[in-house]
């Protein structure tokens, strides 16, 4: 089988599991993108391990990442910010005291060891508060995270169909050496037709932009767009970079084709938390 209907297949299967996810949102969305949270925890401890096993520490890390997820998601949800702040004492107290007694831990271990724990959580949990923000429009929430979902497609989609067929400066070849600057600009210029449009048909511009008038939530959905675009594509190149940094090609192979969790969502997280910070 290619590559490329491998790929197809895996994203048609993908479409009909996670439609009605999004859909019906509510806690459906909070356990389905809570699954994908620890499932990228998941990958990247896997990544980070030198040794064939798996100790208490990296073990702790995805407890520690779920456990991460429901405290961002219900704090932010129900507007009690002071959770995430005793939350985050309690990591700090939690990591120095590793740092102190653990001889197994140094720098480099902390930080990946942070990045597992939170790089997920926060993202995953960006996506299902999009999801299930509530302003009193008719399924707002379902509306904008299909406008996020729009501009990660948009861009993906369009930089590597322009950059095949087109590219000649390499963006990042360190990094990523398929992508092009010309493709970039195509998924960009894309992405600033695209979801406006639909941005503008269902009304998400006055969700993301509600205390002006229409014209200048019109062009602040387009200049939003534009910016998105180019957070999606730093999301892409930071995971690409990790695998980089790793020698890996994929994160995993749960979706054939595709590779892992982070594969197919790491622009995903970059916008969504992006988006999330303008909703509240």
């Amino acid at each position: 089988m290619s590559d490329l209907k491998k790929r197809t297949i895996t994203a048609i299967v993908l479409i009909v599991l996670i439609t009605p996810v999004v859909f019906f949102g509510k806690i459906f969305m909070v356990i389905f993108a809570g699954l994908l949270s620890v499932g990228a925890t998941y990958e990247l401890e896997k990544m980070f391990k030198k040794e064939d096993k798996w100790d208490s520490r990296r073990i702790a890390n995805i407890v520690l990442s779920a456990l991460s997820y429901s405290v961002i998601y219900y704090s932010i949800f129900l507007k009690e910010f002071m959770y995430i702040g005793f939350y985050l004492l309690l990591m700090f107290l939690y990591f120095g005291a590793l740092m102190i007694f653990d001889k197994r831990m140094n720098i480099h271990n902390l930080g990946n060891s942070l990045l597992s724990i939170f790089y997920p959580a926060i993202g995953f949990s960006s996506l299902a508060l999009i999801r299930n923000i509530e302003t009193g429009l008719y399924r707002e929430g379902l509306f904008v995270l299909i406008y996020a979902v729009l501009i990660c497609m948009c861009t993906d989609m369009f930089a590597y169909f322009f950059g095949s067929k087109f590219g000649k400066h390499k963006l990042a070849p360190t990094i990523s050496p398929k992508k092009s600057i010309e493709g970039s600009i195509a998924g960009t210029a894309f992405s600033v037709v695209i979801p406006p449009v639909f941005a503008i048909l269902t009304n998400v511009h006055k969700v993301l932009f509600p205390n002006v008038q229409d014209v200048w939530a019109i062009l602040l959905v387009i200049l939003f767009s534009l910016v998105l675009s180019v957070i999606d594509e730093i999301g892409d190149l930071f995971a690409s970079k990790l695998k980089r940094e790793y020698e890996i090609k994929d994160y995993s192979q749960i979706f054939p084709g595709h590779g892992g969790i982070l594969d197919r969502f790491d622009s995903y997280i970059f916008v969504g938390v992006c988006v999330l910070i303008i909703l509240i």
